[in-house]
């Protein structure tokens, strides 16, 4: 009896992760129809073009990003949170769920730029000219973008807790719908690769590496993530049109899929009882 309780609990915890990401999921892409009717509206008042619409859109492709994934945090995080016992529960998480990084975490970052520019061996872009503002917004924008995700992730985690293999599900399902947002409802997003999938699945991965916390991959994405996409040309959104460098014509799928394998196995292995009893000895 108590056995089918429980089960019947994870099924309806399940299906509360189902329903808040998908909920995101139409909200991210409701807020982003308003926000581009909203530009366009104002561009045809101006009497311009659709092609300057279009390029305008490209050109603030960070800057529109950002605030679509702003405003779609803060309006479900309202609906989750009313389940949190706390009357601040954003600055209860942050202060709750932080994990100082242990130098295992840096290695990590270590790693994956060096066999990233190893890999991709990028070379500076032959540009007249540079935006630095663009870098910024770049790696400002990447930070926000992915940044707001994993913390609505690990917040709804806390409130409603559920089973490793329930979770592996519920990631799976998160990973797949932010990759189809970027690269379906943003439809100025043309570089939306397999970086997307590999950036959001190591960082969740980090969310659970010290039981549920935020710093570890916040730490990765400042650290790691941001400076990769608005440095060496792999942008999600812009491409390197606006980078310092542009990577080499080499199999992005075969870097990513092996940096996805290395780093999942590394952290598997930092935390099993192996490390502990070789750093024991």
């Amino acid at each position: 009896m108590i056995k089918q309780r429980e089960t019947q609990k994870n099924k309806e915890v399940l299906i509360m992760h189902v329903v808040y990401m998908l909920s995101y999921f139409a909200i991210c892409w409701a807020v982003y129809l308003l926000t581009s009717s909203t530009i366009t509206f104002f561009h045809l008042q101006l009497d311009h073009t659709l092609t300057v619409v279009q390029n305008w859109n490209q050109d603030q492709g960070w800057e529109i990003a950002s605030l679509v994934k702003i405003i779609s945090f803060f309006v479900l995080f309202k609906f989750v949170s009313i389940r949190s016992i706390s009357r601040r529960p954003l600055r209860d998480f942050f202060v709750n769920n932080f994990v100082m990084p242990d130098k295992r975490l840096f290695a990590l970052i270590a790693f994956t730029l060096f066999f990233v520019v190893l890999s991709f061996r990028p070379v500076f872009a032959n540009k007249v000219s540079f935006e630095f503002s663009k870098v910024f917004s770049s790696f400002i924008g990447s930070f926000i973008y992915l940044g707001c995700d994993i913390i609505l992730l690990a917040f709804i985690h806390r409130i409603y807790p559920m089973s490793k293999k329930k979770r592996i599900i519920a990631s799976l399902l998160f990973i797949s719908l932010m990759f189809l947002l970027n690269s379906k409802v943003f439809i100025y997003s043309d570089y939306a690769e397999f970086s997307l999938l590999l950036y959001h699945a190591i960082l969740i991965r980090l969310t659970f590496w010290k039981r549920l916390n935020w710093s570890y991959s916040f730490t990765y994405l400042t650290l790691c993530v941001c400076p990769m996409i608005s440095f060496l040309g792999i942008d999600f959104i812009w491409g390197n049109d606006y980078s310092y460098f542009v990577a080499n014509d080499v199999s992005h799928f075969v870097v990513y899929l092996t940096l996805f394998f290395v780093s999942f196995l590394y952290i598997n292995f930092c935390q099993s009882k192996i490390l502990d009893k070789f750093a024991k000895a």
